[in-house]
């Protein structure tokens, strides 16, 4: 066994565990001092509509990554009743690519491929990983009205790999709701190293009562 082996063997744990506590001081930081003052919410549909309420009447262009059953795909078509606002849904409908939480491992949030029912024709889905989907999608695209981008993708990988391939499209004032902020090692850690490396300035909008969820709005 060489040195790397033993490395991989010993130190996994502990340096997960280190890098928990640093997310977890740098989780209750941000939301001491960037979202202190910004409404709090007692469940996570009433930060969407709070959200909504910013779009006022302009047609949107909302963009969830991570549908499941459609719960707040199907509250954005009637948070927004514009005839030119635009919905697109991103999902394998086959649960998570890998594991996230210890409880919730690959496979997790499947619906068996089948996607939810719409009866409104300005929302569709785009079915399969993002991975495989997003740079078709985006592919001499140009988006109008207002943007809303729901971050719903759970996992590190999968929230980086959507901001980052996205950023070419989120223009100042863009909304973005974050389903999973204190996934403190996926959704959050995710949006720091997006917004470090991309170099984006943000604000805060709102967040829930226990952190899960929060929505921001990017200035540069």
């Amino acid at each position: 066994m060489n040195k790397r082996d033993i490395s991989a063997r010993l130190f996994p744990t502990p340096v997960r565990q280190f890098e928990l506590i640093n997310y977890s001081a740098r989780f209750k930081r941000e939301r001491s001092e960037f979202f202190a003052g910004v409404p709090v919410h007692r469940g996570r549909m009433a930060l969407h509509e709070q959200v909504a309420g910013l779009c006022a009447d302009r047609p949107i262009t909302y963009l969830e990554f991570g549908v499941f059953q459609g719960e707040t795909f199907r509250k954005w078509l009637t948070l927004s009743a514009h005839e030119d606002s635009r919905f697109y849904g991103f999902d394998s409908f086959e649960g998570l690519p890998e594991d996230w939480e210890p409880d919730q491992p690959k496979g997790t949030f499947s619906t068996g491929g089948a996607a939810p029912q719409l009866t409104d024709p300005r929302g569709q889905f785009v079915v399969g990983l993002f991975q495989e989907t997003l740079y078709p999608f985006l592919e001499g695209r140009a988006f109008g009205g207002q943007m809303v981008v729901h971050i719903d993708c759970d996992l590190y990988s999968s929230t980086l790999f959507v901001l980052a391939n996205l950023d070419r499209h989120l223009t100042p004032g863009t909304l973005i709701i974050f389903d999973d902020f204190s996934s403190l090692q996926h959704e959050f850690a995710a949006w720091l190293d997006y917004r470090r490396s991309f170099g984006r300035s943000w604000r805060p909008i709102g967040l829930t009562e226990n952190g899960w969820q929060a929505a921001v709005q990017l200035e540069a």
